[in-house]
């Protein structure tokens, strides 16, 4: 879960114009990192609620307006998981 918030946040930093890219670059930056180790790691959560942690200040820089469109992205990636979930169960 915290690698696709992530991925979503990233994607809407690479989606801003460079001047609006450019002072959220190392957060940006960071939040690849630690998902990044996510994915690299299994260990005991330290790598997940590092990328969390990347993620909420990602989130909170993008500003309130941002935060909501990307709650409802998340809101549709996680729903078209779970019908693709539903759908393997099902086969």
């Amino acid at each position: 879960m915290a690698v696709r918030i992530a991925r979503v946040l990233y994607r809407r930093w690479e989606s801003l114009s460079p001047e609006e890219r450019k002072p959220l670059e190392s957060l940006a930056g960071n939040v690849k990192e630690r998902a990044l180790a996510v994915r690299g790691e299994v260990d005991d959560g330290a790598a997940e609620r590092e990328l969390e942690q990347a993620s909420t200040e990602l989130a909170e820089a993008l500003g309130a307006d941002e935060v909501a469109e990307l709650r409802e992205q998340l809101k549709r990636e996680l729903e078209r998981v779970d019908r693709e979930q539903r759908a393997s169960r099902a086969a």
